[in-house]
């Protein structure tokens, strides 16, 4: 958030445990409110933390959630956009933890087979000396004729990725794929999503720093991730 803008915070909650402390906000920026949450973690190991805060605004409540990885012993922060005008919040904060995602390894690319047949071609030479007595002579020549046979790739695994990382579940960056409108947990196992990825309305897009959202075709697209940086399709598996 830029220092030249007002910044507010409207109210703070806390809920804390021995294993970590969450403290909830909401702040207003430029006639904007966000939900902020900072989460402390106890934790001998990684954790995802999912936190969910009713906040209201006028007379309408609704509940907004923030989710993200904090590492053993650290702390850690998300906002949430909620809207513009003053919000407040309702009620302390209930939290989840649950180990974070495993990153998938990559996928092996396959290569193409290359056959080597050696065929031997063989020249004979033959002297016959005039005199009778002398056993003839012969001269073999072998010669070696390496011949390269290349094997294509077989039908169906030409590259339809475009540059995309290899997977099985048709994610490509060629524009030749159908766009993604629907949020997919597929997407997460091949790429690094946003915290709270799920809850995108818009389709499926890559932001400037590697991960990737579902609110391309909306105003603000990846704003707090570099902003837009290429649309990513989908074949039908």
């Amino acid at each position: 958030m830029s220092t030249a803008q007002e910044t507010r915070t409207l109210s703070t909650r806390a809920a804390a445990t021995k294993s970590r402390t969450v403290k909830t906000s909401v702040l207003k920026v430029g006639g904007k409110s966000y939900l902020s949450a900072r989460v402390t973690s106890a934790y001998g190991a990684a954790k995802r933390f999912t936190v969910k805060q009713r906040v209201c605004a006028a007379r309408t409540c609704r509940t907004a959630t923030v989710a993200l990885t904090v590492g053993a012993g650290m702390t850690g922060w998300q906002e949430r956009y909620l809207g513009t005008g003053s919000y407040r919040r309702s009620g302390a904060p209930r939290v989840s933890v649950t180990a974070p995602p495993a990153v998938p390894a990559a996928a092996p690319v396959a290569t193409p087979t290359v056959t080597v047949t050696v065929k031997e071609t063989v020249r004979e030479t033959v002297t016959v000396d005039p005199v009778v007595a002398a056993a003839p002579t012969v001269t073999v020549t072998v010669t070696a004729t390496p011949t390269v046979t290349v094997t294509a790739p077989a039908p169906g695994t030409e590259d339809t990725l475009c540059g995309a990382p290899a997977n099985t579940y048709g994610f490509t960056y060629c524009t030749t794929g159908a766009r993604v409108d629907t949020p997919v947990e597929e997407a997460c196992l091949v790429f690094s999503c946003i915290d709270y990825f799920s809850e995108g309305e818009g389709y499926l897009v890559m932001c400037a720093d590697g991960k990737v959202s579902m609110s391309g075709g909306i105003n603000g697209v990846c704003s707090y991730h570099g902003g837009w940086l290429r649309d990513i399709y989908r074949f039908a598996t």
